[in-house]
């Protein structure tokens, strides 16, 4: 997935359903500058998602759940 893809796939966040699952760097934009991509690997706020062996993702509607405030991030 290209940058300009996560942007896209960014900006269709509404339409999406709660179960689907989006990339770190996709999760990152659309959290804006509060959590960077490399905050998202190492102690994500959310629980982390896997997608394939080596690959992960988050939720959607768990993320939607941290931008309301209705979920606290995990303890580090």
């Amino acid at each position: 997935m290209t940058e300009t893809d996560s942007f896209k796939l960014a900006a269709q966040f509404d339409h999406l359903p709660d179960d689907a699952i989006v990339t770190g760097k996709t999760a990152a934009i659309i959290l804006g500058r509060a959590i960077t991509e490399q905050t998202l690997r190492r102690n994500p706020p959310i629980p982390r998602r896997q997608i394939t062996q080596r690959r992960y993702g988050f939720r959607v509607g768990d993320l939607r759940a941290l931008i309301r405030g209705e979920v606290q991030p995990a303890a580090a």
